[in-house]
């Protein structure tokens, strides 16, 4: 009897183990196919947040070593993260954003893409100027390697 309820068990267990290397399997491929653009979207989501909310430190970790800024201020050119980070600073300070909606791009491989409108206020005066973005990825990590708004 105990060898019976031995065999049945271990059966079940072997049984168990590999259904659940077969599911891990299947994560790994799921997660690693969709991961790409659900990365991005958070990313993105942090950025329009960030923007939002004139907090540049929501979306500042994303910065590449040296990101390209663009700017309607006459700001342009590539910085060190922690000098995009006070430019931008500055710039949601002097541009106070009225309305932002970011829209997620296309990715191509290893780049993404997003794109919006800004609507500021400065002086007083309301206007608009377009937003572009883009997220390149190294090794398993994404960043922000060129912000616009011109």
């Amino acid at each position: 009897m105990k060898t019976l309820f031995l065999n049945i068990l271990i059966t079940i267990l072997l049984l168990a183990a590999n259904k659940s290397i077969a599911q891990e399997e299947n994560f790994k491929q799921n997660f690693s196919t969709e991961n790409k653009v659900k990365i991005q979207s958070l990313i993105f989501r942090d950025i329009e947040s960030g923007i939002v909310d004139n907090d540049v430190k929501k979306f500042s970790q994303y910065f590449s070593p040296q990101p390209y800024i663009s700017l309607i201020n006459g700001v342009n050119g590539y910085y060190s993260s922690n000098q995009a980070f006070y430019i931008l600073e500055k710039f949601f300070n002097e541009y106070r954003v009225v309305s932002f909606r970011l829209e997620e791009g296309k990715t191509e491989g290893t780049i993404s893409y997003g794109k919006g409108d800004y609507q500021y206020e400065k002086k007083g005066r309301r206007e608009a100027a377009h937003f572009y973005i883009t997220l390149s990825k190294s090794g398993s990590k994404w960043y922000i390697t060129q912000l616009s708004i011109n």
